[in-house]
């Protein structure tokens, strides 16, 4: 055989540069291509039980001081008032009933220890439920 015919028959041979297969390109982008989307979701789940691991004790809230309002401006002056602490002792001695006038749904949320929940819808037709003999506390937000 000569140089000119064995030169053909080799050029028509699949050729395997560097020793890299023809398989080698697509199989090696498949698995980059794995490793990115498996990258993208562990990032994901990271940041989303991140986001929920946060308590509200650890949100930091500014503390703002109200200036108590004078006297004159309270709507009904004649109202009598009474303070925290005489409140929880006239309620420790049975002395009194506290009562929130405020709406069901923020009762439901919080309401102060004890306190019945008695809407101004409710004084008509509920009236006879409080007792005449013990001191009436009222309160709203």
């Amino acid at each position: 055989m000569t140089k000119k015919v064995r030169a053909q028959r080799t050029a028509h041979k699949p050729s395997q540069a560097n020793g890299i297969s023809s398989y080698a390109i697509p199989i090696i982008v498949g698995v980059v291509m794995v490793a990115l989307v498996v990258g993208a979701i562990i990032l994901n789940e990271k940041r989303s039980s991140s986001a929920a691991a946060v308590q509200p004790e650890d949100i930091s809230v500014p503390v703002v001081t109200v200036a108590p309002q004078p006297t004159t401006a309270i709507p009904y002056p004649d109202v009598p008032r009474i303070t925290l602490k005489e409140t929880q002792s006239l309620m420790e001695k049975g002395q009194a009933v506290l009562i929130d006038v405020r709406g069901s749904e923020a009762y439901d949320q919080e309401h102060a220890a004890g306190a019945i929940l008695f809407t101004e819808a409710d004084i008509a037709t509920r009236l006879n439920e409080l007792p005449r003999d013990k001191q009436l506390i009222l309160y709203c937000t």
